[in-house]
């Protein structure tokens, strides 16, 4: 049994008796006339498939306790595959999701038809995500509609939660899988620290990091880089990265490879020289002790909204004790964003609703910040944590953070 087949059981044991789930991996989004933009597969559907397609739906019939699985993928066309390439063959997408039975798309409303008039058959598990994505073919309602048009006394039950909540506990493959996204992030980063000091703008980091972590494990970004530099810092998703950068700064960045579909969420602040001043030390102390303080308190049985209190009196002591702040809740005016989220097929994972509390497999960020237009100043120290039977494992713990380290590292490559 593969991977995505103990995925599929997982999801089989908490779905009811006669009833179907009915998937889709999503549909190419067109840019112009002749390209489009890169495919990005529904998680959920990957998650239970590994299929990493367009236009492939994923059925599976669960009566009197057994279950038939079914993919439908799109029949090869010759001038396709001289063009383009060819798209999964039956026997490869069998081989990747471990389904037997595979079917081209044509015959999909057939089975439909068939399964949907069993007097026997009472619910449908389709994924109605609660997001509304502007501009998006909202294919939830897409199936929804698809499902009522053919019988419309059907139970049909969003299953978006139900497959969340069981993606949240990470399983040892995906944990390895996640490993393998922050190693290609740290080595990349460290060629970062060392180009760092010769960039003359905030795209050229960008370029640095990106182009390395192609180089090094073909991986693409987690999301858009921010490589932010001394008052742009300050601005939590600054992504432009088109400004000079001054030396005397400091340069923050958030950042990450995605592998395999696991995306590694990393911040690290570095100052430009390659040396903090006495004003760029204090308050990247505040926010690193702060880091390290949150990461001690990851466990079973603590909520994120815990940790987030632990934060807010965590760094509003600590600019008090440097004097940058007269007032407690002054606070509100210099770190004003969520200290964690979960990690996964999704930069940010959905938490479900009734899930708040960690559990071990949980994988979370670690994020506290400080940004202080005033001073020009902005820091963020991300890392990410997975939540163990007894505490947990910075899988980042390697990405040097320390003030003297990164000193150190930088000051090597500095002619």
């Amino acid at each position: 049994m593969n991977n995505y087949q103990i995925n599929r059981q997982d999801f089989y044991q908490k779905m009811e008796n006669n009833s179907l789930v009915l998937l889709y991996s999503g549909a190419l989004k067109q840019t112009s006339a002749d390209e489009c933009y890169p495919f990005y597969v529904n998680t959920n559907f990957y998650y239970l498939t590994g299929i990493n397609q367009e236009d492939v739906y994923f059925l599976a019939a669960k009566i009197k306790g057994e279950v038939h699985e079914t993919l439908f993928v799109i029949e090869n066309d010759p001038n396709w595959v001289k063009w383009i390439g060819a798209r999964l063959y039956p026997n490869e997408a069998t081989a990747i999701s471990g389904i037997e039975d595979i079917k081209f798309l044509p015959e999909l409303d057939k089975v439909l038809v068939k399964l949907l008039n069993r007097k026997s058959l009472k619910r449908v598990y389709l994924d109605l995500e609660k997001h509304s994505f502007k501009g998006e073919v909202d294919f939830g309602k897409v199936l929804k509609d698809k499902i009522n048009a053919i019988s419309f006394d059907k139970n049909i039950i969003d299953c978006y939660q139900l497959i969340t909540k069981i993606r949240g506990v990470k399983k040892l493959y995906e944990v390895e899988i996640y490993k393998k996204a922050v190693e290609v992030t740290k080595l990349a980063l460290n060629e970062v620290m060392e180009y760092l000091p010769k960039a003359d703008y905030e795209y050229q980091v960008q370029a640095c990091f990106e182009g390395a972590i192609k180089r090094i494990g073909n991986a693409r970004v987690s999301f858009n880089t921010i490589a932010a530099s001394g008052k742009n810092a300050t601005v939590l998703h600054y992504s432009t990265n088109s400004c000079l950068i001054d030396h005397n700064d400091m340069i923050l960045l958030d950042l990450g490879a995605e592998i395999g579909k696991y995306h590694a969420d990393i911040s690290r602040t570095y100052p430009t020289s390659g040396k903090f001043n006495d004003l760029q030390r204090k308050v990247y102390s505040i926010v690193l002790e702060c880091n390290k303080y949150i990461i001690s308190q990851i466990r079973p049985g603590v909520t994120i909204k815990d940790l987030q209190r632990m934060t807010i009196d965590f760094l509003a002591n600590g600019m008090l004790e440097a004097g940058l702040m007269k007032e407690k809740e002054e606070i509100s005016k210099y770190y004003f964003h969520g200290i964690s989220h979960h990690i996964g097929l999704d930069t940010h994972d959905p938490i479900p609703r009734d899930n708040s509390i960690l559990e071990p497999g949980n994988i979370i960020s670690c994020e506290p910040g400080l940004y202080i237009s005033e001073l020009g100043i902005g820091v963020r120290i991300e890392d990410d944590i997975l939540v163990t039977e007894d505490g947990n494992i910075n899988l980042s713990e390697d990405i040097i953070k320390e003030i003297d380290d990164i000193e150190n590292y930088m000051s090597s490559f500095i002619k």
